[in-house]
């Protein structure tokens, strides 16, 4: 009520301040008699030349501005502009005819077939300017008169200009670059404009069973094909939401004594993706009780910010990019939408307070606007990022556009030369009225129609007589369905209402819905049908029957996703199958085998909301946590799209059973309920190091080279493995990762016969020369080691590159040994002969003889052998 009384203050004082305005302006009136003005056309065609197959952009303009235009679509343009085009065979091609903008030109792409010279012109047919299209939305707009209106321009065309046509392309100066081998993270530098598919987002846009966000689209199709995923169990980080596992101590063993995991009608996660950031309301204990609306780095797990939402009872609806483009401004704006109004999202419970879906903005998550009155249905993504959503109600099938209805209530607060078409504002601080976004509402023949899916341009409307919630007991059909085609666009009835058939008493639930084709299943036989989304027509079915009885549970969706031409259904009977979704051929089917004691059913069941598809593979996980809540041995499983054959496994109880999984920047997230840890699944850095022993060798000998190979992803810089290896996680092979990280964060046994990475070691000679040395595997400690023997004298460069895997980026690093001369061979080595004592003569014996006497008799004696050595020839000595 207050924020409506400040509405309305403002809208009187703005409506009071443009009458004053439109007093104090002189009003200009249009000429009389109109005038005739000229006109020049100009025209470029570029760039010049091109080859065969390759784009020229073509820019038409006239050098008078339409009088009184405005923005994207307010007041005149110049109309019928056209550009003839000659070919080098002498055809001729009329592009257009076109509509200017706001300041006089027009813009075309043109693809040239042949070799040789194509000629241009630009024609201008001239015309007398009226208004047009004004907002109802903009009272100064509409009050106001403009010079110029209604005088005449004068037609008039361009130079002739040419293009010459190639048969070999033009080579760019800045070819794309190569999807990343090495470590990245956001931003997208804007010179790989090829690295889109790299950038994908998961902005929740359906609403999954008991969640308020959750799945890829607003039909509950898990499918993201702008996204690379994981093809291996390796974690890149975990983080607790709340406590988790056993509570341990007095509570003992029992499967039933252990934390809250959310049980299957309060799920403690469900998550948006937007610029590789994870955005989630925090559930830390009972569902009714959200907490913080959180921001956490896709790539390191680390939590950017924590902000209380609009209201206690609020929770995360969904995500919006918007990609707002006019003459003034473009490039993408990123929001989050919280809401309250959806009566089953937080685990039965009706808010208290009035419906009303709030605003954040995705970087700071501080709060913007209000919207009031909400009345969200199926959301869907528009042609620029803003949010459409379609409801059916009171006999009326009703588009609403976000970006009209912000836009609408925008020029109040924030608009005086501008227009909101010309500039994006949302008005900040206030609350707007949800019915300003609606764009069209037109009536439907059947008040008992609802909406099903809006897919392809279609929207999906159907008369049911059953249903999973309604029908008779048990949810079974009496025998008959209605199906109508609405287009998603204009509102226009395509097809139907079509009378469909149906086995009385079954329960047919609504399958998926993408690439021109609907689905629906019957529990009772357990098969799919397929029907055309443009037409109504059926196209195949019914399948053949799921193996296992199980599969009569499979009544919540979504059980299915839509992706790559085919259907990928998945069973609580534990079995995966994928049917050509035009033909309803099945392709492969596959089964998480039997779960002997471990489980209640015998298999290992897969739930609704489990499954998504991304980037060749499909994932699903078991889990249903009734009886017992939580089984031993669920795992999430990763199957390749195309043949079936499962690529990996890891132990992952997904509870609540209707969680769903997002897979952006090639990162999965899951909630475990095992821990009530958030695990991001991916890609994660590596770092090798090499050294080698002697760095100086002699020629002929050998050198050990060793290094290692770690494990750099965040999760590995936590406590919990930096105290258990010091000095670095050590890289483990594809074929070990899932033990590995399930010996790594779950603390399952250590998996003994694992092996590390291969490491290719290089050399770079003396003289410049690159040699290849050989390749080594590291070990379960993270260690190779190589001999190698070079073969000249000098310095060497030694490289050492691990080359990446499914599991880590490349990395390498490099050292340097020395080789020097081998020693210098010679002959055998004499033994070294004791110098010959010097001769003396007699006379000096005797003196030496008689002086030692005197002093000591034995040194005297010692002095015998000089004596008789006296008068000796060398011979005789």
């Amino acid at each position: 009520m207050e924020n409506t009384k400040k509405i309305t203050t403002i809208a009187l004082v703005l409506t009071l301040t443009f009458s004053a305005a439109f007093v104090a302006l002189p009003i200009v009136s249009a000429h009389d008699p109109p005038w005739t003005i000229s006109t020049y056309a100009f025209l470029s065609v570029q760039p010049d030349p091109v080859g065969v197959g390759q784009m020229a952009y073509i820019g038409a303009w006239l050098d008078k501005v339409p009088p009184g235009a405005i923005g994207r679509g307010w007041g005149p343009r110049w109309h019928n502009i056209t550009v003839t085009v000659t070919k080098p065979d002498g055809t001729t091609q009329t592009l257009g005819p076109f509509d200017s903008d706001a300041v006089g030109g027009a813009w075309t792409i043109y693809v040239p077939d042949q070799i040789g010279t194509y000629t241009f012109q630009a024609s201008f047919p001239g015309q007398v300017v009226e208004m047009e299209n004004p907002y109802p939305y903009d009272p100064g707009a509409l009050a106001l008169t403009y010079p110029y209106i209604g005088d005449t321009y004068t037609g008039s065309t361009s130079e002739v200009v040419t293009l010459t046509v190639q048969q070999d392309p033009i080579e760019t100066a800045y070819p794309p670059n190569p999807f990343p081998e090495e470590y990245w993270e956001r931003p997208i530098h804007s010179m790989n404009r090829n690295w889109y598919p790299l950038g994908g987002n998961w902005l929740g846009l359906g609403a999954n069973v008991f969640c308020n966000t959750g799945t890829y689209d607003g039909n509950l199709n898990n499918f993201n094909p702008y996204t690379t995923a994981p093809d291996s169990a390796h974690v890149m980080w975990t983080k607790p939401i709340a406590f988790g596992g056993q509570i341990g101590g007095e509570f003992g063993a029992s499967e039933l004594n252990v934390y809250a995991t959310g049980t299957a009608y309060e799920p403690k996660f469900e998550a948006v993706i937007m610029y590789g950031i994870l955005y989630y309301t925090s559930y830390p204990e009972a569902g009714h009780n959200p907490g913080d609306l959180k921001a956490v780095d896709l790539r390191t797990g680390e939590e950017l910010w924590s902000k209380p939402m609009r209201s206690e009872r609020h929770a995360l609806r969904c995500g919006m990019i918007y990609n707002f483009i006019s003459g003034d401004q473009y490039g993408g704006h990123a929001y989050l939408f919280s809401t309250n109004y959806d009566p089953i999202s937080l685990g039965f419970v009706i808010p208290k307070e009035a419906p009303v879906c709030s605003m954040y903005d995705a970087t700071t998550g501080d709060w913007i606007l209000d919207i009031a009155n909400p009345d969200a249905g199926t959301l869907v993504r528009g042609p620029n990022g803003e949010i459409l959503s379609y409801t059916v109600s009171d006999g009326m099938l009703t588009m609403w556009n976000a970006s009209k209805c912000i836009e609408e209530a925008s020029w109040i607060q924030n608009y005086a030369i501008y227009s909101p078409a010309e500039v994006w504002r949302p008005p900040q601080g206030a609350t707007i009225d949800w019915n300003g976004g609606i764009e069209w509402s037109v009536p439907v023949p059947n008040p008992r129609l609802t909406l099903s899916k809006v897919s392809d341009d279609v929207a999906l409307l159907l008369v049911e007589t059953g249903g999973a919630l309604g029908g008779v007991p048990g949810g079974g059909q009496v025998g008959w369905r209605l199906d109508a085609g609405y287009s998603a666009t204009t509102g226009e009835l395509l097809w139907g209402p079509i009378n469909r058939t149906l086995t009385p008493w079954t329960n047919v639930d609504m399958g998926p819905a993408r690439e021109g084709v609907y689905t629906d299943y019957t529990q009772q036989s357990m098969t799919w049908s397929g029907y055309s989304i443009k037409t109504g027509e059926k196209l195949w079915g019914p399948t053949n029957p799921y193996n296992s009885t199980w599969g009569y549970y499979d009544a919540e969706t979504p059980i299915g996703v839509i992706g790559y031409g085919n259907l990928y259904t998945w069973s609580f009977n534990g079995e995966v199958h994928c049917y050509d979704v035009h033909t309803g051929v099945e392709k492969w089917g596959w089964t998480a085998g039997s779960a002997g004691i471990d489980t209640p059913y015998g298999v290992w069941p897969f739930v609704a909301g489990s499954g998504v598809l991304a980037d060749g593979k499909f994932y699903v996980a078991s889990c249903h946590d009734y009886t017992p809540p939580l089984y031993k041995g669920a795992k999430l499983y990763c199957l390749n799209a195309y043949t079936g054959e499962e690529i990996w496994s890891t132990l992952d109880f997904s509870s609540p059973h209707f969680t769903t999984k997002p897979i952006a920047d090639g990162i999965l997230v899951t909630k475990n309920s095992y821990d009530n840890q958030i695990y991001a699944y991916g890609k994660g850095p590596s770092k090798t190091t090499v050294t080698a022993s002697p760095k100086v060798i002699a020629k002929g000998t050998s050198v050990v080279i060793e290094g290692t190979v770690t494990d750099e992803s965040p999760g590995t810089k936590e406590s919990l493995l930096t105290a258990r290896f010091p000095n670095g996680v050590p890289a483990i092979s594809d074929e070990y990762m899932s033990e590995w990280m399930e010996y790594l964060y779950q603390q399952q046994p250590m998996p003994m016969d694992a092996t590390g990475v291969k490491v290719t070691l290089d050399a770079i000679d003396p003289n410049g020369n690159f040699i290849s040395i050989g390749t080594a595997t590291s070990n379960m400690d993270g260690t190779y080691g190589f001999q190698w023997t070079p073969e000249i004298e000098g310095k060497y460069e030694i490289i050492a590159t691990f080359e990446g895997s499914n599991s880590y980026y490349s990395s390498y690093t490099t050292t340097y040994i020395g080789v020097d001369p081998a020693p210098t061979p010679s002959g055998p080595i004499q033994p070294e002969q004791p110098a010959a004592a010097p001769l003396i003569t007699t006379e000096q014996a005797i003196i030496i003889a008689a002086s030692t006497c005197s002093e000591d008799e034995n040194k005297h004696q010692n002095l015998l052998p000089f004596f008789l050595l006296e008068g000796k020839n060398d011979a005789e000595v």
